[in-house]
């Protein structure tokens, strides 16, 4: 009977096939490169389970690392920013030109920033309420957020070279 390993022998191949595929795949979805991936990377290396060139196709998303001065600064402008917009959430403002109002209120450049509203996901039926908003310090320093009625929303980040403060909305 050399060869035949009868239906008990063949779950146990069966099983172990399959346990030895899965042992080299992720745990928790493909390992996506981040900003440590080299940006001299050959075009063709792949890092992981990403995607040939995923680096380079996503190096326009890369954003400027901010020095300690440029965070301290942008740390200063959203802690004079939040508690303006906090007023207006409280008071259930969430349009965009109550935030530009508020913006202008605290003296800054209207050319240095841009309020705009929330936009459309596909799979909603209605734009949802408030408004997103960037504030540029600096050469490369962004401060940006949204307020809405969940939740106020205020980050301070480095500019992308690409697109500025806020990514381009695509869909």
């Amino acid at each position: 009977m050399r060869g035949s390993f009868g239906i008990g022998g063949v779950a146990v191949l069966v099983t172990l096939s399959l346990a030895g595929g899965c042992a080299n795949r992720p745990a928790e979805g493909p390992v996506w490169p981040g900003p440590s991936v080299p940006a001299s990377a050959p075009p063709t290396e792949s890092a992981g389970d990403a995607p040939p060139n995923y680096a380079d196709n996503n190096n326009w998303k890369q954003r400027h690392e901010l020095t300690a001065a440029e965070q301290a600064e942008g740390d200063r402008l959203a802690a004079r920013i939040e508690p303006v917009l906090a007023e207006l959430r409280a008071a259930g403002d969430f349009t965009p030109e109550s935030t530009r109002r508020a913006l202008l209120g605290l003296g800054l450049d209207p050319e240095r920033f841009g309020v705009t509203a929330m936009r459309q996901p596909s799979w909603l039926d209605e734009v949802p309420v408030g408004a997103v908003f960037e504030v540029r310090f600096g050469d490369a320093g962004c401060v940006t957020g949204d307020i809405r009625p969940e939740r106020l929303l205020v980050h301070v980040s480095g500019a992308a070279a690409e697109f500025g403060c806020l990514e381009p909305y695509t869909h």
